[in-house]
């Protein structure tokens, strides 16, 4: 055996032995002296993944395996009144410490709360305030897998920087406003790309008749006696310029994302001027509830003749190009059988310059054991129809399922 498998062992027989403790109360350890409070919480869950191919695509085999998704150690707690801090590892992603599908460390902030009149501070690595979707932890939703346009390709959903929130209107509105790298996930190797500048996001939320926890506003397992409605819109912005010099004219490896096959039409980050926004909204009535988001990414790149622009002309393409897409989820919670049955169906043009969209339809069914803490998650993809050549490798159906334990 190698050290680092004997060290990745011995961790996760640390957090393993922590929640078989923990599931005890089924909720945090929490050690506090006056107004310092440590919370100690976790998720360990896994999946079996099987997928089929149509005719005329290479299969990938080397995908039906088992995987481990979460093997999260969560620390949060507050110093004082006017701080609170989070640290969130997840053990799982070792081996892939810039996934944004599976990072090594999902939280690492702390939040001054000493000014309220103004905004409560947040400083450090965590989730840009941008989609509900992106925001929410998986293990509180139906799915393993987020829908393609959040899934961290299209957009960065972690970084480093400094985020601003206010509530108004008796916290029936929430505000939030960023500073980030931009370079999202790689943010972690203590370096900007070679363009040096930032990234900027802004996101408002509103509910009615209060406004939800995110975490809250996906099912409705109060079973909802009143409408409930939560819409949030949000935009983020970046003016990226890679210098002149021979030296320095590409990104960080992994900057630009992997949404597509050919990495010239990625677009998680552009040399030139990007701007995303989008809109997303959830209702809850009577253990019904349903999400619906859209998400449209406009782009200028510097140079002209970038590829990016699929070699179109100046005339056809306006120098710019889009990309966006959306979907609409609609799930139903019983209380009684413990059952959390959801569908869900997306689009997505990766870029309006290459003929043809990816859509898919995903089902799911949960059955908690013990609600979200101990639940049992099956889930299938069907590719509805995938006509964007650069698209081509989300051509396969999924299927998957697992179970996971949350000490949260």
């Amino acid at each position: 055996m190698t050290q680092s498998f004997l060290r990745r062992l011995s961790v996760s027989s640390f957090i393993f032995c922590f929640l078989g403790i923990a599931a005890i109360a089924q909720e945090p350890f929490k050690l506090s002296s006056g107004d310092n409070v440590l919370e100690i919480g976790g998720i360990v869950s896994s999946y079996m993944n099987i997928r089929s191919y149509t005719p005329g695509t290479t299969p990938k085999y080397k995908n039906n395996t088992f995987c481990l998704k979460d093997a999260r150690l969560d620390l949060s707690g507050k110093f004082g009144k006017d701080f609170d801090y989070h640290l969130q590892m997840d053990f799982a992603g070792m081996p892939a410490v810039y996934d944004p599908a599976s990072p090594f460390l999902n939280d690492a902030y702390i939040t001054y709360k000493g000014v309220k009149k103004f905004a409560n501070i947040r400083f450090g690595y965590g989730k840009v305030a941008y989609s509900l979707n992106s925001i929410v932890d998986h293990e509180w939703t139906p799915y393993w897998e987020r829908p393609l346009v959040t899934k961290g390709d299209f957009f960065a959903r972690r970084d480093i920087g400094i985020r601003l929130d206010r509530s108004f209107w008796n916290d029936r509105i929430k505000a939030y406003a960023g500073v980030y790298t931009g370079v999202g996930e790689l943010s972690l190797g203590g370096l900007n790309d070679p363009s040096g500048a930032f990234e900027y996001a802004g996101r408002v939320e509103v509910g009615y008749p209060e406004r939800l926890k995110e975490f809250d506003a996906i099912i409705d397992t109060k079973n909802s006696k009143h409408l409930s409605v939560l819409v949030g819109l949000n935009t983020r912005y970046s003016k990226r310029m890679l210098p002149n010099d021979p030296k320095q004219t590409y990104f960080i490896p992994g900057e630009t994302g992997a949404l597509t096959d050919d990495s010239v039409y990625n677009c998680k980050v552009v040399d030139g001027e990007k701007i995303i926004y989008g809109g997303d909204i959830s209702i809850l009535y009577h253990g019904f509830s349903v999400q619906a988001e859209t998400h449209i990414l406009n782009a200028t790149p510097t140079n002209h003749n970038n590829g990016i622009l699929n070699n179109t002309y100046a005339l056809y393409n306006n120098t710019n190009f889009k990309a966006g897409g959306w979907f609409v989820t609609a799930n139903y919670f019983s209380k009684k059988y413990k059952s959390l049955l959801s569908v869900r169906y997306e689009e997505l043009n990766a870029n309006d310059l290459v003929p043809g969209m990816t859509k898919r339809i995903a089902y799911s069914y949960c059955y908690q054991i013990k609600g979200f803490h101990s639940m049992i998650r099956a889930e299938m993809y069907h590719i509805v129809d995938q006509t964007e050549a650069i698209m081509i490798s989300s051509w396969n159906n999924q299927f998957r399922i697992g179970w996971q334990f949350a000490i949260e």
